[in-house]
């Protein structure tokens, strides 16, 4: 949201983040952004018309070692699938913060350029 200064983001779980209010999801908040709106005249049909939907992926990787993510194969690897899915979608390479995963999200119209990044991805992480 920042690199594109977007004041509006959200996740698959369902959170939705009003950047111009807070910097994490907050339900109570997004619902009275939306009565302020309905209240100024505008529809309900308006407001939830906008969002398009893009297929998304998320594969979690069981490692040893989280750390795996910093090896030099690993980013090498991340940047060769960003730059195969380059204007095309994203791809979004993390460790899990509660568990010993690295968690490879993919995104794009085209499946089949999804499913090379995630596999040029998990290949560097010697996972088992």
């Amino acid at each position: 949201m920042k690199k594109n200064k977007c004041n509006l983001g959200g996740e698959q779980s369902g959170h939705i983040i009003l950047g111009n209010f807070a910097t994490t999801g907050d339900g109570i908040l997004v619902a009275l952004e939306i009565l302020y709106s309905m209240r100024k005249g505008k529809k309900a049909s308006e407001l939830f018309d906008n969002f398009k939907q893009i297929p998304q992926k998320l594969v979690n990787i069981n490692v040893k070692d989280k750390s795996v993510i910093n090896s030099k194969n690993c980013k090498k690897s991340i940047k060769k699938a960003k730059k195969l899915i380059k204007n095309k979608g994203r791809i979004l390479v993390r460790q899990s913060g509660t568990e010993p995963k690295i968690r490879i999200m993919c995104e794009s119209i085209n499946k089949n350029i999804m499913t090379k990044c995630i596999k040029i991805v998990k290949k560097s992480l010697n996972w088992k």
